[in-house]
């Protein structure tokens, strides 16, 4: 069946948001341009662009003081017997290093072991302006799009980036047993205890020992009400769901 371009962005999203790592790929310029590819941790801005924290001693940092072109592969193949049919969605950019300290909080709630050297004097946070995107959903389900088309509406970015941390005190010290019902019910996680950590207009991010569940929302949402609204739809979704277990 093709895919349209519409369900090739949402998929998109649905990577990039619920990854954790990817492989990056830069130009080694003590190679000729060499292509060289490195694992790397990556959190999402609000908007959705990558967000990196590099060592300057890394190779992938020291190619971009050269050129800052690179493309981020997110995939969820390796599990499947077949690879080629998983999704996987790779993306064209620049990075450049960032001060916003929104960025750093946004890496450390995905990566909490990250603040243990984030502080050293060679670490620096990076953005990805996204150009272009490359979504493969398995054999002939493949769709180039503009970057842009794979970000969040830039207000409904800055309502959440305002309303963030209020929502995620509120979840976690007045709705704790909600939080746990979307993991496990909805995320299909184990355990008890899990915290909301991060939320923008496409979900929420939840943790628990370090192990990071997206819960997803039905539609994006644009301000800290229609977060709430669909917060409270989605729990009962899981209360539903839960009591035919």
């Amino acid at each position: 069946m093709a895919l349209g371009k519409p369900e090739a962005i949402s998929l998109s999203k649905g990577l990039l948001r619920a990854g954790r790592s990817g492989a990056l790929s830069t130009a080694l310029p003590t190679h000729e341009g060499w292509p060289y590819g490195s694992l790397v941790t990556f959190a999402t801005d609000c908007d959705g662009a990558p967000i990196f924290l590099f060592s300057d001693l890394a190779d992938h940092a020291r190619n971009l003081k050269g050129d800052p072109r690179a493309s981020l592969l997110i995939e969820q193949t390796s599990g499947r017997k077949r690879p080629q049919t998983g999704p996987r969605v790779t993306l064209l950019g620049k990075l450049r290093k960032s001060k916003d300290t929104r960025h750093a909080e946004r890496f450390f709630a995905r990566h909490p072991q990250a603040r243990m050297y984030a502080g050293f004097g060679d670490f620096h946070f990076y953005k990805m302006t996204i150009e272009r995107a490359h979504f493969v959903g398995g054999f002939a389900r493949a769709v180039w799009f503009r970057g842009r088309e794979l970000l969040s509406d830039p207000k409904a970015a800055k309502a959440l980036i305002d309303a963030e941390q209020g929502i995620i005190e509120h979840m976690n010290s007045d709705h704790a047993d909600a939080i746990d019902l979307y993991a496990r019910v909805l995320c299909k996680r184990r355990g008890e205890g899990w915290k909301m950590v991060g939320v923008d207009p496409d979900g929420a991010d939840l943790m628990l020992d370090e192990r990071l569940a997206r819960l997803p929302f039905g539609v994006p949402v644009a301000d800290a009400g229609a977060v709430r609204d669909e917060l409270v739809r989605l729990v009962g979704i899981a209360r539903t769901a839960h009591q035919k277990i």
